[in-house]
């Protein structure tokens, strides 16, 4: 039998550990500790894969954007926003 749990570290507790051994009484238990794939958390949301999607096919199409410098890439994002 396998039971995923899936929380974020700062919920790990003593409450945690206890209902482990309270599922699994006198038995041998795996525990295996992985980083969440960062391409899941983008596709997470619908904003999130939209964006993603958009951006794909752009580079796909060749559209694609540069910048020379962060300033210069902050100031086009925030046109963009209409926060300029």
């Amino acid at each position: 039998m396998t039971t995923t749990y899936k929380l974020n570290t700062r919920e790990l507790e003593n409450t945690f550990i206890n209902t482990i051994k309270t599922t699994y009484p006198n038995q041998v238990v795996e525990i295996e500790v992985r980083e969440p794939d960062t391409t899941e958390y983008l596709l997470s949301s619908p904003a999130n894969r939209e964006r993603l999607m958009e951006a794909i096919k752009n580079v796909e199409e060749g559209k694609i954007i540069t910048f020379d410098s962060v300033e210069q890439a902050r100031q086009r994002a925030e046109e963009l926003a209409g926060t300029n």
